[in-house]
């Protein structure tokens, strides 16, 4: 049975029985297997762990290890917190739109629970301990999560439905296909307003004088790159629709293609009728 850690903040540079904020959180570890410094590892209550990462995460967290796919994932959002609180001021509305899409109720949330863990202080910022957990957290990063920035550009990149490879791949597939389709006459592609992602559809709008490019229709999925691009792939398979869509966009305005898109979307659904 795993004891939780005793370890609470009590002075400036120390926590616990004397830990020091500049050492990564969990550098008083054993190894516990037969190589010398490679886990299992030993806490000094004699709870074994795969990792200092999962000792944080089950033995000072009190979290479970039943949904361990995503452990990684929400440490590296602490990772994130933390290094943005230590770093410089961001205002809690700031706060709330990068970290928690405009969550007010889910920010606080998680505020409360890193103040009553001791991890940041009244101020919203790291605690002597929050301190050595965010050098934990940067040092055992994985192969996967190295070569990503720390931060909001974090917080912002993985904010959406989608996790890990998957999101990778789909914007992968997007860009490939993106390409494919740039000599189309009517054709969607991924694009930006203000920082927000969204799908656009541009075509040959023909005027007066000469034929012109413009965009016909457009979609923004705020804060959601994950599901800008899955949307996309979703068109791309209907790319011999395309010319057809331009056209509906053309003759009858952007609301028609968006309905017209929205049976399309739902054609093929059955109703959950539980």
């Amino acid at each position: 049975m795993n004891e939780p850690f005793p370890f609470f903040p009590k002075e400036e540079t120390t926590y616990g029985d004397g830990y020091h904020q500049d050492m990564p959180w969990g550098y008083w570890f054993v190894s516990a297997g037969e190589t010398p410094g490679a886990p299992p590892i030993k806490d000094e209550c004699g709870n074994v762990y795969a990792s200092v990462r999962e000792a944080f995460w089950v033995g000072r967290m009190g979290m479970s290890n039943t949904f361990d796919h995503t452990r990684d994932e929400e440490l590296e959002f602490m990772l994130s917190y933390l290094a943005v609180l230590a770093d410089r001021f961001v205002g809690r509305e700031e706060r709330a739109y990068n970290f928690f899409n405009g969550s007010g109720h889910g920010r606080r949330c998680y505020e409360s629970m890193m103040f009553e863990k001791g991890l940041i202080d009244k101020n919203e910022k790291p605690t002597p301990e929050g301190k050595a957990v965010l050098t934990m957290l940067m040092a055992t990063r994985s192969h996967y999560n190295a070569d990503k920035n720390v931060g909001l550009d974090w917080i912002t990149a993985t904010n959406g439905l989608g996790h890990g490879q998957e999101r990778l791949d789909a914007a992968a597939m997007a860009e490939e296909r993106e390409r494919a389709a740039s000599r189309m006459a009517y054709r969607f592609q991924r694009s930006a307003l203000n920082g927000e992602p969204m799908v656009t559809l541009v075509g040959a709008l023909i005027t007066a004088e000469i034929p012109l490019r413009s965009t016909l229709w457009s979609m923004s999925f705020p804060r959601d790159l994950y599901a800008r691009d899955r949307f996309y792939l979703w068109l791309c398979k209907r790319i011999d629709q395309w010319d057809a869509w331009g056209k509906i966009a053309i003759e009858h305005g952007a609301r028609a293609l968006s309905e017209n898109l929205m049976r399309l979307a739902f054609c093929d659904r059955f109703a959950d009728l539980d």
